[in-house]
């Protein structure tokens, strides 16, 4: 395996504090087609045919920068597994969705859903109602008993990166972010403390049995999958294994890479999220939450604390300027399930032809006439003015080809899929076997380039990796073999030629 430290130079000086980042080794998987999760109407099922098409390939090293130009190219990460679905083939239509999170103003219901939280935390409201903790006669001194340790202790104090408190006396409208943070037990007063303790901590991925345990019990009780298909090997595989490595951002309280956001109330833990920090960027890759707090709506409460993430980063300065971006997973226009994340506005859908963000608010009628849409060039003001050159078009580069690819394998990746930002179960790390090798379509896929006839130049500055020696690679010995030069082929037309240089391929020699 190639060492972490292989750097090549930073082209827009915002994917690190350092003027390198990490070069990242990609395998190429192919082009799959998989049963479908979104089109079952079985919960936790799914679709009869193999009608979810997508490219795929591994990543064994990642940088934030490069695995940011990716998303903007509509690929999506499951564990290592990189997939991009192939939108002009697949059942389903991925767009990738972006929240503009600085413009982001959170909705009258939205703002209640937040006041509801606090004030549980604060005076107790609605506790022993339904959805709002186990029943009374299920708890025990237990849970006294921690929250009396934890403030002994003072779990998670300082471990908090998602803070970013509003200035005192700052009203609610001029900044909402402080709503968000109602509840936190930094803001009880000592004079008069809250009823319960609630602490948001952020920590970089990793595997406990207690992060086991509840996301066992969130896919069988909410997701209804059966015991044997939840095990210890594939959480650790889908929600706590990545390519990511941790790399310092340009504030020295914050570090890009993938983390979990623990929600601990009284000591327990309630919930998780998976999230990626990227440059300009917050990636929600899944969330988890114990069934037992099912009404306090803690998906959506998720959706706000992560937006107001981007605008903290933000403002600590953990990236160079503006534009912080919020990045919702999939928005899929006809699975109505999956139609809450345009609650979040304003949101732009990522054009699968061309890599050029739209607003939603213009994209949603041509959705809405059920045709399949693999381009928004039909609409008449291409751009929102307000959306920064740096999300107009993919780092990747706008594709030389008329025809541009993405791809879909539900196979693993975790997506948040209803109305209370629950993340789909849909995506099962268990399913590989269940994935059936297609060629590669020609013409090639919306947003990929066409295999067949990628530039010499774009070869020329290809890189390999063999024999763990990083290598130009027309001359590495797999390129002369003609099945392992068309996997390349297609890698380097689904990742663009903007990735070319930063990205080198594995080739497993």
């Amino acid at each position: 395996m190639a060492s972490s430290t292989s750097s090549v130079a930073d082209s827009d000086g915002d994917s690190s504090a350092s003027s390198q980042e990490l070069l990242s080794i990609l395998q190429p998987l192919g082009y799959s087609a998989n049963s479908c999760g979104y089109c079952s109407e079985i919960k936790g099922g799914r679709s009869t045919t193999k009608s979810s098409k997508s490219y795929g390939c591994w990543a064994h090293v990642l940088s934030a920068s490069t695995y940011k130009d990716l998303l903007d190219r509509g690929f999506r990460r499951s564990g290592a597994y990189l997939y991009k679905p192939d939108m002009a083939a697949t059942c389903c239509p991925q767009y990738t969705i972006t929240l503009d999170a600085s413009a982001f103003k959170p909705s009258r219901s939205q703002r209640q859903v937040l006041q509801r939280f606090a004030a549980f935390m604060r005076d107790g409201e609605r506790e022993g109602q339904a959805g709002w903790g186990p029943a009374p006669s299920e708890r025990s001194g237990a849970a006294d008993a921690e929250m009396d340790e934890a403030s002994v202790k003072g779990v998670g104090k300082g471990k908090d990166k998602g803070k970013g408190k509003g200035k005192a006396g700052q009203s609610a409208a001029a900044d909402w972010g402080e709503a968000v943070h109602a509840g936190d037990w930094e803001q009880s007063n000592p004079t008069g403390p809250f009823k319960h303790r609630f602490e948001y901590i952020v920590e970089p991925a990793s595997y406990t049995d207690e992060k086991y345990a509840l996301f066992r019990r969130y896919q069988m009780e909410v997701h209804n999958e059966p015991a044997s298909k939840v095990s210890a090997k594939g959480f650790r595989r889908f929600l706590v294994d990545t390519p990511l490595e941790l790399e310092p951002t340009r504030s020295s309280a914050y570090s890009y890479g993938s983390h979990h956001a623990l929600y601990r109330l009284d000591g327990k833990l309630i919930a998780f999220a998976v999230l990626d920090l990227l440059p300009k960027a917050v990636s929600s890759v899944y969330f988890v939450w114990d069934p037992d707090y099912a009404g306090m709506s803690l998906g959506k409460v998720s959706a706000l604390r992560e937006a107001q993430m981007v605008r903290e980063l933000e403002r600590a300065g953990a990236w160079e300027g503006e534009g912080g971006r919020y990045m919702m997973g999939f928005y899929i226009h006809s699975c109505p399930k999956m139609r809450y994340k345009a609650d979040y506005q304003p949101s732009f859908l990522l054009d699968p032809e061309t890599n050029v963000y739209y607003p939603w608010s213009q994209c949603k009628p041509l959705l809405d006439t059920g045709s399949r849409i693999t381009s928004f060039a039909t609409i008449p003001a291409p751009l929102d003015p307000s959306v920064p050159v740096g999300l107009e078009r993919a780092a990747s580069g706008a594709p030389q080809s008329s025809h541009d690819k993405p791809e879909t394998s539900p196979r693993k990746q975790g997506d948040k899929d209803d109305e209370d930002h629950e993340q789909g179960s849909d995506e099962d790390e268990e399913d590989d076997e269940d994935d059936d090798d297609v060629d590669f379509p020609s013409p090639p896929p919306p947003g990929c380039l066409d295999p067949t006839t990628l530039s010499k130049d774009l070869l020329l500055r290809a890189l390999a990796l063999e024999r763990r020696a990083i290598m130009p690679l027309l001359l590495s010995t797999a390129w002369h073999d003609p099945q392992s030069q068309a996997e390349v082929r297609e890698l380097l037309a689904s990742v663009g030629e903007g990735l070319v240089g930063k990205i080198a391929v594995w080739l497993g020699r």
